[in-house]
């Protein structure tokens, strides 16, 4: 019988990140494995659930893809402390993570091999639109499930031809509802949307005027950011020419800090609401720190740290995996636990099985809620996510730091 991994092990930095081969099809970069029977640990375990891990490290994308590898260390040293339940047995979690660099076609050739080479039950990753959008092209065609960790519109629409693929982010549709709900609030009426050029500002673009119409206010333009990423000056100017008395940026962390500070700059002093994308440590550490003061972000409620009361189990859950990611790296950030709960989201549909065959194990993740870290996630044959708008809470940017509202 092979050993898992020890919780103590992980959590001291011990956690091995072991180098295998180079990437197929000519793409630069090594595996890291998190995990697996031979790595030692606390627990017999008796034959294991491979997970392939598809993110972006480095490139377009890589704020937020790092702390995603960050979860899921800790995901699966945690669930490697006694293995999964599986049948008369238990099963060691090996997740095999790759770098696609922000590029699409990488990301697809990975999914491939994950499937080809690495036999996974699953596949985790894309925290953008783009790559994510390749690695569904792979995953539906050889029927293996994909678990997204970004909140694009078109991952799960339409449903027939998604039938693999399950989104964790919260839905755009949520989000813009809420951002509708507090401007009605505080009597804003006229709202312009600031969105970036990609899969995630598009989602936005879409759903903000959507939910604004449908509560009564004035959406008077949308403005989308140059693909350069950096000149956004002009953008912003035709925000503050809209006249808006409120401004909805809608893009990733660190586009988003930016975007705010572009508004600042251009001499905008209405409202700015900002999606959960921003939810990165560099939103409020970072050179736009300062134009972030008094923005406004609609997010799940882990943003603002380990709850003060913990009577739940996912509520006791959240309060853990908290204080062990500070732990492990200094600093909590409300994004990352999506890649955590996906892992976990995967290991409870295998333990509800005994086969850990990909389209026995998708079926298993359509038995309904599951609460996670982040929040619920209700995956059912007709519908695949995300987040259960529930968890969404209202925060505002006051010292430095994200403090909860509603």
């Amino acid at each position: 019988m092979a050993n898992g991994i020890s919780r103590r092990r992980a959590l001291t930095g011990g956690l091995g990140l072991a180098a295998g081969t180079t990437l197929g099809g000519g793409l630069a970069g090594c595996s890291r494995i998190f995990g697996g029977s031979q790595d030692g640990g606390a627990v017999n375990t008796s034959g294991e659930l491979v997970v392939g891990v598809n993110l972006e490290l480095t490139g377009v994308g890589s704020t937020l893809g790092k702390l995603q590898e960050q979860a899921l260390i800790i995901a699966a040293s945690e669930l490697n402390i006694n293995g999964i339940p599986f049948g008369d047995r238990r099963l060691a979690v090996r997740a095999i993570v790759r770098d696609n660099g922000g590029n699409p076609e990488n990301a697809a050739q990975i999914s491939q091999d994950f499937i080809d080479n690495d036999k996974v039950s699953a596949i985790l990753g894309g925290t953008t639109v783009e790559t994510a959008m390749a690695m569904i092209a792979v995953s539906e065609k050889r029927k293996v499930p994909l678990l997204c960790l970004n909140s694009g519109e078109e991952i799960t629409f339409p449903l027939p031809a998604r039938k693999f693929t399950y989104k964790l982010g919260p839905n755009a549709a949520d989000v813009g509802a809420m951002i509708a709900r507090e401007l009605v609030r505080q009597q804003i009426s006229t709202v312009a949307v600031l969105a970036s050029a990609d899969g995630h500002g598009s989602a936005g673009a879409n759903a903000v005027p959507r939910s604004l119409a449908a509560a009564g206010l004035q959406h008077v333009g949308t403005v989308r950011l140059p693909q350069s990423g950096r000149a956004f000056t002009d953008a912003a100017k035709q925000v503050v020419a809209s006249k808006a008395k409120a401004a909805v940026v809608w893009a990733l962390a660190p586009i988003s800090a930016a975007a705010v500070a572009a508004l600042r700059d251009a001499g905008f002093l209405g409202k700015i609401f900002v999606d959960a994308g921003a939810g990165a440590d560099e939103t409020l550490s970072g050179p736009n720190a300062a134009a972030m003061e008094g923005t406004y972000i609609i997010h799940p409620a882990v943003l603002g740290g380990a709850p003060t009361l913990a009577t739940t189990p996912s509520g006791r859950a959240a309060r853990d995996f908290i204080y062990r990611y500070i732990q492990q790296y200094g600093a909590f950030s409300g994004f990352a636990p999506y890649a955590a709960d996906a892992l976990n989201l995967v290991a409870f549909a295998a333990r509800r099985g005994v086969n850990l065959e990909p389209q026995r194990l998708r079926g298993r993740l359509e038995a309904g809620a599951v609460e996670g870290i982040t929040g619920a996630y209700a995956f059912q044959p007709i519908s695949h996510g995300g987040l259960e708008p529930d968890a969404l809470v209202l925060f505002t940017a006051k010292g430095g730091n994200w403090v909860r509202l509603l």
